[in-house]
Protein backbone atom coordinates (compact mmCIF):
# COMPACT_ATOMS: atom_id res chain seq x y z
CA UNK A 1 0.00 0.00 0.00
CA UNK A 2 1.41 3.24 -1.20
CA UNK A 3 1.58 6.45 1.24
CA UNK A 4 -1.38 7.93 -1.04
CA UNK A 5 -3.47 4.92 -0.60
CA UNK A 6 -2.92 5.16 3.37
CA UNK A 7 -4.18 8.71 3.39
CA UNK A 8 -7.29 7.94 1.59
CA UNK A 9 -8.19 5.29 3.95
CA UNK A 10 -7.31 7.24 7.24
CA UNK A 11 -9.99 10.28 5.33
CA UNK A 12 -12.78 8.30 5.04
CA UNK A 13 -12.34 6.54 8.17
CA UNK A 14 -12.28 9.45 9.97
CA UNK A 15 -15.53 10.54 8.15
CA UNK A 16 -17.17 7.37 8.48
CA UNK A 17 -15.96 7.78 12.56
CA UNK A 18 -17.98 11.48 12.22
CA UNK A 19 -20.88 10.23 10.84
CA UNK A 20 -21.17 7.57 13.16
CA UNK A 21 -20.42 9.82 16.47
CA UNK A 22 -23.32 12.68 14.80
CA UNK A 23 -25.79 9.76 14.94
CA UNK A 24 -25.15 8.79 18.68
CA UNK A 25 -25.32 12.58 20.15
CA UNK A 26 -28.27 13.63 18.72
CA UNK A 27 -29.53 13.95 22.70
CA UNK A 28 -33.27 13.68 23.52
CA UNK A 29 -35.80 15.51 22.11
CA UNK A 30 -38.65 17.03 24.38
CA UNK A 31 -41.46 15.18 24.98
CA UNK A 32 -45.01 16.23 23.53
CA UNK A 33 -47.36 17.30 26.16
CA UNK A 34 -49.61 14.67 26.22
CA UNK A 35 -51.53 13.94 29.49
CA UNK A 36 -50.07 10.34 29.03
CA UNK A 37 -46.59 9.22 28.24
CA UNK A 38 -45.10 8.48 24.70
CA UNK A 39 -44.50 5.28 23.81
CA UNK A 40 -40.42 5.09 23.29
CA UNK A 41 -38.98 3.85 20.74
CA UNK A 42 -35.59 2.57 19.35
CA UNK A 43 -33.46 4.60 17.38
CA UNK A 44 -31.20 2.63 15.14
CA UNK A 45 -27.78 3.12 15.81
CA UNK A 46 -25.17 3.77 12.77
CA UNK A 47 -23.47 0.42 11.84
CA UNK A 48 -19.50 0.36 11.84
CA UNK A 49 -17.94 0.66 9.00
CA UNK A 50 -15.08 -1.56 8.47
CA UNK A 51 -11.74 -0.52 6.57
CA UNK A 52 -12.13 -0.76 3.05
CA UNK A 53 -10.27 0.40 0.47
CA UNK A 54 -11.81 3.07 -2.17
CA UNK A 55 -15.03 4.98 -1.24
CA UNK A 56 -17.31 1.77 -0.75
CA UNK A 57 -17.03 2.04 3.01
CA UNK A 58 -18.47 5.49 2.99
CA UNK A 59 -21.39 5.01 0.42
CA UNK A 60 -22.33 1.95 2.17
CA UNK A 61 -22.42 3.73 5.78
CA UNK A 62 -24.32 7.00 4.49
CA UNK A 63 -26.78 4.78 2.58
CA UNK A 64 -27.56 2.51 5.68
CA UNK A 65 -27.92 5.80 7.76
CA UNK A 66 -29.98 7.49 5.87
CA UNK A 67 -33.61 5.61 6.26
CA UNK A 68 -33.26 5.82 10.09
CA UNK A 69 -32.36 9.69 10.28
CA UNK A 70 -35.74 10.80 8.20
CA UNK A 71 -37.29 8.38 10.34
CA UNK A 72 -36.14 9.96 13.42
CA UNK A 73 -37.12 13.84 11.81
CA UNK A 74 -40.43 12.27 10.40
CA UNK A 75 -42.10 12.53 14.11
CA UNK A 76 -39.66 14.17 16.27
CA UNK A 77 -42.76 15.68 18.64
CA UNK A 78 -44.35 12.08 19.31
CA UNK A 79 -41.35 9.88 20.45
CA UNK A 80 -38.58 9.96 23.10
CA UNK A 81 -35.53 8.28 21.90
CA UNK A 82 -33.57 5.89 24.24
CA UNK A 83 -30.05 7.04 25.38
CA UNK A 84 -27.30 5.57 22.73
CA UNK A 85 -25.93 2.51 23.94
CA UNK A 86 -22.91 3.90 24.98
CA UNK A 87 -24.86 6.48 27.68
CA UNK A 88 -23.90 5.79 31.19
CA UNK A 89 -25.83 4.48 33.78
CA UNK A 90 -26.73 8.43 35.04
CA UNK A 91 -28.58 9.92 32.18
CA UNK A 92 -31.75 7.67 33.40
CA UNK A 93 -31.73 9.59 36.88
CA UNK A 94 -31.16 12.72 34.86
CA UNK A 95 -33.95 12.51 32.49
CA UNK A 96 -36.11 12.15 35.75
CA UNK A 97 -34.97 15.26 37.15
CA UNK A 98 -35.42 17.18 34.33
CA UNK A 99 -39.12 15.60 34.48
CA UNK A 100 -39.17 17.44 37.96
CA UNK A 101 -38.11 20.23 37.22
CA UNK A 102 -40.57 20.38 34.09
CA UNK A 103 -43.49 19.63 36.55
CA UNK A 104 -42.50 22.14 39.41
CA UNK A 105 -42.08 24.57 36.45
CA UNK A 106 -45.59 24.30 35.00
CA UNK A 107 -46.96 24.74 38.88
CA UNK A 108 -45.00 28.18 39.29
CA UNK A 109 -47.38 30.45 37.38
CA UNK A 110 -50.28 29.09 39.97
CA UNK A 111 -48.24 29.91 42.92
CA UNK A 112 -47.42 33.65 41.32
CA UNK A 113 -50.85 34.48 41.01
CA UNK A 114 -52.25 33.10 44.64
CA UNK A 115 -49.76 35.95 46.19
CA UNK A 116 -51.12 38.74 43.69
CA UNK A 117 -54.14 40.07 44.19
CA UNK A 118 -55.18 42.65 41.47
CA UNK A 119 -57.54 44.75 43.70
CA UNK A 120 -55.27 45.34 46.91
CA UNK A 121 -54.89 48.85 46.17
CA UNK A 122 -59.04 49.47 46.20
CA UNK A 123 -60.66 46.80 48.86
CA UNK A 124 -63.09 48.89 50.43
CA UNK A 125 -61.62 47.16 53.87
CA UNK A 126 -58.79 49.27 53.37
CA UNK A 127 -59.67 52.57 52.13
CA UNK A 128 -62.29 54.87 54.07
CA UNK A 129 -62.26 56.02 58.03
CA UNK A 130 -63.89 53.87 60.04
CA UNK A 131 -67.83 53.06 60.06
CA UNK A 132 -70.53 54.64 58.37
CA UNK A 133 -71.82 57.49 61.35
CA UNK A 134 -75.42 55.70 63.08
CA UNK A 135 -77.95 57.79 62.09
CA UNK A 136 -79.55 60.74 64.87
CA UNK A 137 -82.62 59.45 66.02
CA UNK A 138 -85.23 62.09 67.29
CA UNK A 139 -88.16 62.35 69.22
CA UNK A 140 -91.11 64.18 66.93
CA UNK A 141 -92.84 66.97 68.08
CA UNK A 142 -96.25 65.93 68.79
CA UNK A 143 -99.23 68.05 69.06
CA UNK A 144 -102.02 66.68 70.85
CA UNK A 145 -105.48 67.18 69.93
CA UNK A 146 -108.39 65.47 71.79
CA UNK A 147 -111.26 65.09 69.39
CA UNK A 148 -113.60 63.28 71.57
CA UNK A 149 -114.46 64.52 75.31
CA UNK A 150 -113.96 61.07 76.79
CA UNK A 151 -110.62 60.95 74.92
CA UNK A 152 -108.37 63.02 77.39
CA UNK A 153 -107.88 60.06 79.72
CA UNK A 154 -106.55 56.98 78.34
CA UNK A 155 -108.56 54.09 79.03
CA UNK A 156 -107.12 51.11 81.09
CA UNK A 157 -106.22 47.75 79.00
CA UNK A 158 -108.72 45.13 79.57
CA UNK A 159 -108.95 41.54 77.93
CA UNK A 160 -111.76 41.39 75.93
CA UNK A 161 -112.62 43.09 72.74
CA UNK A 162 -114.84 46.20 73.13
CA UNK A 163 -115.24 46.44 69.32
CA UNK A 164 -113.77 45.38 65.96
CA UNK A 165 -113.11 47.21 62.50
CA UNK A 166 -114.15 46.00 59.29
CA UNK A 167 -112.51 47.88 56.36
CA UNK A 168 -111.39 48.40 52.19
CA UNK A 169 -109.48 50.23 50.44
CA UNK A 170 -108.93 51.53 46.98
CA UNK A 171 -106.34 53.35 45.30
CA UNK A 172 -106.30 54.74 41.81
CA UNK A 173 -104.37 56.52 39.17
CA UNK A 174 -107.55 58.96 37.96
CA UNK A 175 -107.94 60.75 34.64
CA UNK A 176 -104.77 63.41 34.40
CA UNK A 177 -101.85 61.14 36.07
CA UNK A 178 -99.50 59.10 34.20
CA UNK A 179 -98.46 57.78 37.56
CA UNK A 180 -99.90 56.74 41.22
CA UNK A 181 -98.14 58.58 43.71
CA UNK A 182 -100.32 57.39 46.44
CA UNK A 183 -99.82 54.68 48.62
CA UNK A 184 -101.67 52.94 51.33
CA UNK A 185 -101.18 50.04 54.04
CA UNK A 186 -103.82 48.09 55.84
CA UNK A 187 -102.10 46.05 58.55
CA UNK A 188 -104.94 43.64 60.70
CA UNK A 189 -102.33 42.50 63.27
CA UNK A 190 -102.10 46.18 64.62
CA UNK A 191 -105.84 47.47 63.45
CA UNK A 192 -103.69 50.11 61.70
CA UNK A 193 -104.61 51.56 58.30
CA UNK A 194 -102.43 54.61 56.47
CA UNK A 195 -103.15 56.89 53.34
CA UNK A 196 -99.44 58.52 51.72
CA UNK A 197 -99.65 61.14 49.04
CA UNK A 198 -96.17 61.82 47.54
CA UNK A 199 -94.73 64.51 46.03
CA UNK A 200 -91.32 65.78 44.41
CA UNK A 201 -90.74 65.27 40.95
CA UNK A 202 -90.21 61.93 38.53
CA UNK A 203 -90.95 59.07 40.52
CA UNK A 204 -89.67 60.97 43.68
CA UNK A 205 -93.66 60.96 45.30
CA UNK A 206 -93.90 57.20 44.24
CA UNK A 207 -91.42 56.39 46.19
CA UNK A 208 -91.51 58.45 49.33
CA UNK A 209 -95.24 57.21 49.41
CA UNK A 210 -93.92 53.65 49.07
CA UNK A 211 -91.10 54.26 51.93
CA UNK A 212 -93.67 55.70 54.23
CA UNK A 213 -95.83 53.10 54.64
CA UNK A 214 -93.35 50.34 54.08
CA UNK A 215 -90.80 51.80 57.04
CA UNK A 216 -94.09 52.24 59.18
CA UNK A 217 -95.47 49.07 58.53
CA UNK A 218 -92.07 47.53 59.04
CA UNK A 219 -91.93 49.41 62.62
CA UNK A 220 -95.73 47.86 63.30
CA UNK A 221 -94.35 44.57 62.76
CA UNK A 222 -91.02 44.09 64.40
CA UNK A 223 -92.62 46.25 67.31
CA UNK A 224 -89.13 48.40 67.07
CA UNK A 225 -89.66 52.02 67.36
CA UNK A 226 -86.93 54.50 67.50
CA UNK A 227 -87.21 57.36 69.83
CA UNK A 228 -88.28 57.68 73.26
CA UNK A 229 -91.53 57.58 73.76
CA UNK A 230 -93.61 60.64 74.52
CA UNK A 231 -95.05 61.90 77.73
CA UNK A 232 -97.75 64.10 76.81
CA UNK A 233 -99.85 61.17 74.37
CA UNK A 234 -100.79 57.23 75.36
CA UNK A 235 -97.77 54.96 74.62
CA UNK A 236 -99.66 53.55 71.70
CA UNK A 237 -100.19 57.18 70.30
CA UNK A 238 -96.65 57.71 70.91
CA UNK A 239 -95.51 54.73 68.80
CA UNK A 240 -97.54 55.83 65.38
CA UNK A 241 -96.07 59.26 66.06
CA UNK A 242 -92.57 57.74 66.43
CA UNK A 243 -93.46 55.51 63.59
CA UNK A 244 -93.84 58.72 61.09
CA UNK A 245 -90.63 60.01 62.04
CA UNK A 246 -88.33 56.88 61.17
CA UNK A 247 -90.41 57.06 57.99
CA UNK A 248 -89.15 61.02 58.03
CA UNK A 249 -85.56 59.67 58.13
CA UNK A 250 -85.82 56.87 55.39
CA UNK A 251 -87.17 58.93 52.65
CA UNK A 252 -84.89 62.31 54.41
CA UNK A 253 -81.60 59.37 54.03
CA UNK A 254 -82.74 58.33 50.33
CA UNK A 255 -83.30 61.35 49.31
CA UNK A 256 -79.47 62.67 50.58
CA UNK A 257 -78.07 59.34 48.60
CA UNK A 258 -79.67 59.96 45.07
CA UNK A 259 -79.28 63.76 44.06
CA UNK A 260 -82.35 63.34 41.23
CA UNK A 261 -84.75 62.70 44.18
CA UNK A 262 -83.98 65.59 46.22
CA UNK A 263 -86.85 67.41 47.47
CA UNK A 264 -89.45 64.65 47.54
CA UNK A 265 -91.91 63.52 50.16
CA UNK A 266 -95.17 62.18 51.28
CA UNK A 267 -98.25 63.05 53.13
CA UNK A 268 -99.42 61.16 56.12
CA UNK A 269 -102.89 59.78 57.74
CA UNK A 270 -102.75 57.02 59.59
CA UNK A 271 -105.49 55.67 62.18
CA UNK A 272 -104.76 53.26 64.79
CA UNK A 273 -107.58 51.41 66.44
CA UNK A 274 -106.95 49.90 70.00
CA UNK A 275 -110.14 48.05 70.55
CA UNK A 276 -108.89 46.88 74.38
CA UNK A 277 -108.92 50.38 75.39
CA UNK A 278 -112.03 51.85 72.88
CA UNK A 279 -109.82 54.34 71.70
CA UNK A 280 -108.29 55.54 67.90
CA UNK A 281 -105.21 57.00 67.46
CA UNK A 282 -104.78 59.25 64.10
CA UNK A 283 -101.47 60.66 63.13
CA UNK A 284 -101.33 63.22 60.58
CA UNK A 285 -99.30 65.16 58.33
CA UNK A 286 -99.93 67.14 55.26
CA UNK A 287 -103.23 67.75 53.29
CA UNK A 288 -104.17 64.51 53.36
CA UNK A 289 -107.78 63.61 55.45
CA UNK A 290 -109.53 61.82 57.90
CA UNK A 291 -113.21 62.37 57.99
CA UNK A 292 -115.67 60.34 60.88
CA UNK A 293 -119.34 59.70 59.56
CA UNK A 294 -121.56 59.26 62.99
CA UNK A 295 -124.86 58.71 62.72
CA UNK A 296 -125.12 60.00 59.36
CA UNK A 297 -123.47 63.34 60.16
CA UNK A 298 -119.79 63.70 58.08
CA UNK A 299 -116.86 65.56 60.34
CA UNK A 300 -113.46 66.24 59.17
CA UNK A 301 -111.13 65.33 62.22
CA UNK A 302 -108.11 66.80 60.73
CA UNK A 303 -107.02 69.53 59.64
CA UNK A 304 -105.13 70.41 56.39
CA UNK A 305 -101.04 71.88 57.15
CA UNK A 306 -101.01 74.30 54.27
CA UNK A 307 -99.41 77.30 53.47
CA UNK A 308 -102.78 79.44 54.53
CA UNK A 309 -102.23 78.41 58.08
CA UNK A 310 -99.68 81.41 57.82
CA UNK A 311 -101.55 84.23 56.25
CA UNK A 312 -100.39 82.99 52.53
CA UNK A 313 -102.94 84.21 50.44
CA UNK A 314 -103.45 83.21 46.47
CA UNK A 315 -102.40 79.98 44.06
CA UNK A 316 -99.84 79.15 46.90
CA UNK A 317 -102.14 79.08 49.88
CA UNK A 318 -103.04 75.43 49.00
CA UNK A 319 -98.98 74.06 49.07
CA UNK A 320 -98.04 72.09 51.81
CA UNK A 321 -96.79 73.66 54.98
CA UNK A 322 -95.30 70.25 56.18
CA UNK A 323 -94.19 67.00 55.23
CA UNK A 324 -92.53 63.76 55.89
CA UNK A 325 -89.08 63.70 54.42
CA UNK A 326 -88.31 67.04 53.74
CA UNK A 327 -86.93 67.83 57.25
CA UNK A 328 -84.67 65.97 60.58
CA UNK A 329 -88.19 66.24 62.19
CA UNK A 330 -91.67 66.87 61.25
CA UNK A 331 -94.17 67.81 63.85
CA UNK A 332 -97.02 65.19 63.96
CA UNK A 333 -100.57 66.05 64.60
CA UNK A 334 -101.70 63.11 67.13
CA UNK A 335 -106.03 62.98 67.22
CA UNK A 336 -107.62 61.22 70.05
CA UNK A 337 -111.09 59.76 69.52
CA UNK A 338 -113.33 57.54 71.19
CA UNK A 339 -114.70 54.98 68.37
CA UNK A 340 -118.58 54.04 68.76
CA UNK A 341 -120.60 50.95 67.27
CA UNK A 342 -121.75 51.99 63.46
CA UNK A 343 -118.45 54.75 62.78
CA UNK A 344 -117.56 54.78 59.26
CA UNK A 345 -113.63 56.81 59.92
CA UNK A 346 -112.67 57.91 55.90
CA UNK A 347 -108.95 58.39 55.12
CA UNK A 348 -108.41 59.82 51.85
CA UNK A 349 -105.84 61.43 49.67
CA UNK A 350 -106.52 65.22 48.22
CA UNK A 351 -107.58 63.41 44.64
CA UNK A 352 -111.01 63.15 46.42
CA UNK A 353 -111.55 66.07 48.05
CA UNK A 354 -110.11 67.81 45.51
CA UNK A 355 -112.85 66.70 42.93
CA UNK A 356 -115.73 65.99 45.73
CA UNK A 357 -117.12 68.10 48.68
CA UNK A 358 -117.87 67.05 52.06
CA UNK A 359 -122.04 66.73 51.17
CA UNK A 360 -120.87 64.00 47.86
CA UNK A 361 -118.89 62.50 49.91
CA UNK A 362 -121.31 62.18 52.89
CA UNK A 363 -124.50 61.21 50.36
CA UNK A 364 -122.34 58.27 49.22
CA UNK A 365 -121.43 57.10 52.95
CA UNK A 366 -125.03 57.57 54.01
CA UNK A 367 -126.21 55.70 50.43
CA UNK A 368 -124.11 52.66 50.55
CA UNK A 369 -123.98 50.22 53.58
CA UNK A 370 -121.48 48.17 51.85
CA UNK A 371 -118.37 49.64 52.48
CA UNK A 372 -116.77 48.06 49.00
CA UNK A 373 -119.65 49.59 47.28
CA UNK A 374 -119.16 52.87 48.99
CA UNK A 375 -115.08 53.22 47.81
CA UNK A 376 -115.81 52.44 44.32
CA UNK A 377 -118.48 54.89 43.94
CA UNK A 378 -116.32 57.26 45.94
CA UNK A 379 -113.11 56.86 43.01
CA UNK A 380 -115.93 57.07 40.80
CA UNK A 381 -117.62 60.20 41.36
CA UNK A 382 -113.80 61.62 41.77
CA UNK A 383 -112.97 60.29 38.20
CA UNK A 384 -116.66 61.97 36.79
CA UNK A 385 -115.75 65.08 37.84
CA UNK A 386 -112.03 65.55 36.16
CA UNK A 387 -109.97 63.28 38.11
CA UNK A 388 -106.89 65.21 38.13
CA UNK A 389 -105.04 63.49 40.84
CA UNK A 390 -104.08 59.98 42.07
CA UNK A 391 -107.42 59.09 44.22
CA UNK A 392 -107.11 56.75 47.47
CA UNK A 393 -109.80 56.09 50.15
CA UNK A 394 -109.76 53.65 52.90
CA UNK A 395 -113.12 53.07 55.11
CA UNK A 396 -113.18 51.42 58.02
CA UNK A 397 -116.42 50.42 60.11
CA UNK A 398 -116.77 49.74 63.53
CA UNK A 399 -118.78 47.07 64.86
CA UNK A 400 -119.80 45.07 67.60
CA UNK A 401 -117.53 42.00 68.81
CA UNK A 402 -119.91 39.54 67.55
CA UNK A 403 -119.90 40.55 63.69
CA UNK A 404 -119.52 38.55 61.35
CA UNK A 405 -119.00 39.74 57.53
CA UNK A 406 -121.85 39.34 55.07
CA UNK A 407 -120.95 36.99 52.14
CA UNK A 408 -121.08 40.33 50.01
CA UNK A 409 -118.68 42.10 51.85
CA UNK A 410 -115.66 39.07 52.54
CA UNK A 411 -113.35 39.48 55.04
CA UNK A 412 -109.71 40.03 53.30
CA UNK A 413 -106.99 39.18 55.72
CA UNK A 414 -104.11 41.38 55.87
CA UNK A 415 -101.52 38.99 54.17
CA UNK A 416 -103.60 39.53 50.92
CA UNK A 417 -104.23 43.40 51.46
CA UNK A 418 -100.60 44.17 52.04
CA UNK A 419 -98.94 44.87 48.32
CA UNK A 420 -96.15 46.94 48.81
CA UNK A 421 -98.34 49.81 49.51
CA UNK A 422 -100.38 49.66 46.48
CA UNK A 423 -103.98 47.86 46.96
CA UNK A 424 -105.69 46.59 44.09
CA UNK A 425 -109.39 47.73 43.72
CA UNK A 426 -111.48 46.76 46.32
CA UNK A 427 -109.67 44.19 48.01
CA UNK A 428 -108.61 45.83 51.22
CA UNK A 429 -109.77 44.76 54.38
CA UNK A 430 -109.55 44.37 57.88
CA UNK A 431 -110.88 42.87 61.12
CA UNK A 432 -110.92 42.65 64.42
CA UNK A 433 -107.68 44.28 66.55
CA UNK A 434 -105.36 41.61 68.08
CA UNK A 435 -103.61 44.30 70.84
CA UNK A 436 -100.99 42.46 72.74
Amino acid sequence: MTSQDWLITVVLFVVVALVAYAMGSRGTPAAAPSAAPAPKTKTTAAKSATKREGGAAAKDAKSEDAPAKKKEEAKPETTTPEPASGASAASAPAGAAAKEDAATAKKEPDLVRMEYEEDDDIDPTKVGGGPAPKRAVYQPPVQRIVYDEDAAADEPTRAESLFLVSATAQTDTGLRRKRNEDSVLVLESSSLFVVADGMGGYRGGELASQLAVTTIGDAFRRRAFEGEPHETVPAQASELARAIQMANAAILETAKARPELEGMGTTVVAARFSANKKRVYIGHVGDSRCYRLRQGVLKQMTADHTMADHGVKGPEAAHLSRAVGIWPTVPIDIILGVPVEEDVYLLCSDGLTKMLNDDIIANVLRGEEELKAAVERLILFANARGGKDNITVVLIRVVPPDWRPRPSEPFISAVAAESQGKVPAGTAGAGGPKEE
